[in-house]
């Protein structure tokens, strides 16, 4: 008597029914680690954001108090500033930290000329750059050569300035006292756009910084050489008023001020 073995295999429809929770099983991994892919990149993209304004603040921040200037030398000292429309130009002479970005190009010329200003990328979003270049060489200097790009997607930079109008302090959005340091200075630095579609920026940060020097005046300064004419006067006593129906301020772009002076204060 003989015993007959079958040997079955899978048949067709379970070989796709395996594929198919396979498929399934592959499709659920893939997204999972999407997901946390995306999110890692989300958080990651907003740490570099955050601290790259931080850095932007603070840069900033250091080279208002730093901030030097002789009368003697109006044309060596003048303090420029563009703030005719969203995105500010700043200029001025400053004693610089060794901790300053980009001191390690000027060795020991730590009296330097520094300039923010906001220009677009070659991608077409906007970013923050700061310039500079030794005192004695600003018509010899290539500024861009040691250009810094210190924060990027950059959507609004205001400044802002404290003026003494008699017995009376105001913020004033021009300078034109270009051989005079204002008392405090105010900034704003706005980055990103919303993704709710309102248009308000993703994050911003206000600061208002005291400039604790002022400019050194031609007779503390000792000889300054024959010949050497004496300082111009720079413009009108009175500082012209706010034209607040033209363009507003930082409180009326940003909301309410943020209280205090020197580490992020915005009001008097």
């Amino acid at each position: 008597m003989t015993t007959r073995r079958t040997n079955r295999g899978f048949t067709l429809l379970e070989i796709m029914l395996a594929v198919m929770i396979f498929g399934m099983v592959v499709t659920a991994i893939y997204s999972s680690w999407s997901a946390i892919l995306r999110a890692s990149r989300a958080g990651r993209e907003a740490s570099e954001d955050m601290q790259r304004s931080r850095i932007a603040a603070r840069t900033i921040e250091d080279a208002l108090v730093s901030t030097v200037m002789f009368t003697s030398n109006p044309g060596l000292y003048s303090f420029l500033a563009d703030t005719s429309g969203d995105f500010a130009a700043l200029s001025f002479v400053s004693r610089l930290p060794p901790s300053f970005p980009g001191s390690g190009y000027f060795g020991d010329q730590i009296v330097r000329r520094v300039e923010f200003t906001a220009e677009p990328s070659p991608s077409g979003e906007l970013q923050l750059l700061l310039r500079q270049m030794p005192i004695l060489q600003t018509n010899v200097f290539d500024p861009d050569e040691h250009t810094i790009v210190l924060a990027r997607d950059l959507s609004a930079f205001m400044i802002e300035f404290c003026y003494q109008r008699g017995n009376s302090y105001e913020w004033v959005e021009e300078w034109h006292l270009t051989n005079q340091l204002p008392k405090l200075v105010r900034f704003a630095l706005a980055f990103g756009k919303s993704p709710n579609g309102t248009g308000k920026p993703k994050s911003v940060t206000v600061r208002a910084v005291s400039l604790p020097s002022a400019a050194v005046p031609r007779d503390s300064q000792g000889a300054v050489g024959p010949g050497t004419p004496a300082p111009p006067q720079d413009g009108p006593v009175n500082q012209p008023a706010n034209d607040q129906a033209q363009r507003p301020n930082i409180d009326q772009r940003f909301g309410a001020p943020v209280r205090g002076i020197g580490g992020g204060g915005g009001g008097l």
